[in-house]
């Protein structure tokens, strides 16, 4: 099998999922180049390559396609459609392979495997993988248990804010207010969350102002507790981890405020703020949606965060 170079553009599912893949590919013979950290030329450059409609995670990921376009063997851009039986992602996720070649006039060989629960079932790792065996001439058995064995969600980007949260969490469960700040529970997609130049450094920022900024990804059991609640089980996967992080901060004595980070023409983010603002808030902790597309500057955020937290110290003083 020839050496091959295998692009994974940093944006979307890659905050989820990159150092699997990465190691994944390696373990395939393969070398993985991922795109730098977002930047405002990265975007500048994806948005000159789409329309208007798109939300501002895509975008940024078609700059950092560009980035990698002629550097590269293989882009690897999986169409995950469902990660499991009850849920889709997003439209857009499901057409990225498509949106991308339509938005470049030349682009190597796009390597995009589909990854679908919902009609595969169990053999949903088999079907993910085959495309990629015949591509890189393995057998398909070698390349499925490969993947089996590289994918650990524990190794993810998002990982080490979410063990932070935790060990917070776990202080304050002893010493109530340990640190003698404020926690502020932050929610969203990876993608946008934990890309520092779209999030506006959130986490960062939050800290500077000196408050903790938590974040976790909820378990099965939060999700269906929180799914009771609401009138409609949320049928978008990341959704449903919205909303579901939501409720348990709204719930949790020791979070003063939350965040929810959304895309401002994300359509499913629209329908999750609603449920997020009038169904779960039962309890009126303070809380404020933070809606960003690519005019929205630092200094609008900063703003915005720190009469946030200004307002919870006046009301919990």
């Amino acid at each position: 099998m020839k050496h091959l170079r295998i692009g994974i553009p940093r944006g979307l599912l890659f905050y989820s999922y990159a150092e699997s893949w990465k190691r994944f590919f390696q373990d395939l013979g393969c070398e993985t180049i991922s795109s730098p950290e977002t930047t405002a030329d990265i975007l500048k450059e994806g948005i000159r390559h789409t329309v208007s409609d798109l939300c501002l995670p895509v975008k940024s990921f078609l700059g950092h396609v560009a980035v990698l376009k002629d550097h590269v063997d293989l882009l690897f851009i999986p169409r995950h459609v469902s990660m499991e039986q009850e849920s889709y992602l997003c439209p857009k996720m499901i057409g990225l392979p498509d949106m991308t070649r339509a938005c470049f006039a030349s682009l190597p060989r796009v390597l995009d495997p589909l990854f679908h629960v919902k009609q595969f079932g169990d053999k949903a790792i088999d079907e993910f993988t085959r495309p990629v065996a015949e591509s890189l001439s393995l057998t398909p058995s070698r390349v499925a248990d490969a993947y089996r064995e590289h994918m650990d969600h524990t190794t993810e980007v998002p990982a080490e804010q979410h063990r932070r949260s935790e060990r917070l969490l776990a202080e304050e469960a002893v010493v109530p207010r340990f640190s003698g700040k404020m926690n502020i529970g932050i929610i969203g997609r990876p993608y946008l969350l934990f890309d520092r130049y779209l999030s506006k450094n959130l986490f960062h920022f939050t800290r500077k102002l000196g408050a903790n900024p938590l974040s976790f990804r909820p378990d099965e059991t939060e999700i269906r507790e929180a799914m009771a609640v609401i009138p409609k089980w949320v049928y978008w996967d990341m959704g449903k981890e919205v909303v579901a992080a939501a409720h348990v901060f709204f719930k949790d004595d020791r979070i003063d405020g939350v965040i929810n980070l959304c895309s401002a023409t994300c359509g499913p983010d629209s329908f999750t703020g609603d449920l997020i603002r009038k169904r779960l808030n039962q309890r009126n902790k303070p809380y404020m949606s933070l809606s960003l597309d690519e005019h929205t500057s630092d200094v609008g955020v900063q703003t915005r965060l720190e009469a946030f937290i200004d307002m919870i110290a006046k009301v919990t003083a």
